[in-house]
């Protein structure tokens, strides 16, 4: 009865050693077909949708190859936190927007004004309170407004359309 005892133990420590080790080569396999995956999908995206998603991301133009006249030139300002007015800190908005500007000289003026562009539009959401954004009909006048004021600092052509691509409120 005692040899029964001790040859169980002794197996114990086996079997969790090999449910350990399933387990850790299930995990590095779904890891490395999940990194095939992904690189399968962003390879297979095509190069104008990889160059829009990285100039998204830096916050500079993304230019239309498809020759669209009305949609050429947009410069994006990316993730544009602000506490709106009355609210003493406590809510804030999350926002990127983008700017359809006449041309590309337009968007390198924009890249090189990026600090007073950012200003002109957080000076603008700031000064308004939460039901005036909350509102949507008031955001065709928020957009007008964020419009004239950037095309007040250009030198070089102007902003035709401004667009929200993210508006969120917390």
């Amino acid at each position: 009865m005692a040899e029964t005892v001790q040859e169980t133990v002794a197996r114990k420590p086996a079997k969790k050693s090999n449910k350990t080790l399933i387990i850790v080569a299930v995990v590095a396999l779904q890891l490395v077909a999940a990194y095939f995956l992904v690189g399968f999908f962003l390879s297979h995206a095509g190069p104008d949708s990889a160059a829009q998603t990285a100039s998204a991301q830096t916050g500079k133009s993304v230019s239309n190859s498809r020759g669209d006249p009305n949609f050429d030139h947009v410069y994006v300002v990316k993730d544009l936190i602000v506490n709106p007015a009355g609210t003493n800190g406590l809510r804030f908005l999350l926002t990127t927007i983008g700017l359809e500007v006449t041309s590309e000289e337009t968007v390198k003026e924009l890249e090189k004004r990026d600090v007073q562009i950012h200003d002109a539009i957080i000076g603008i959401l700031t000064s308004m309170t939460l039901p005036q954004l909350d509102d949507t009909s008031s955001r065709d006048s928020l957009k007008v407004e964020i419009r004239n004021r950037i095309n007040k600092d250009l030198n070089t052509g102007s902003v035709l359309n401004v667009y929200f691509s993210k508006f969120i409120i917390q």
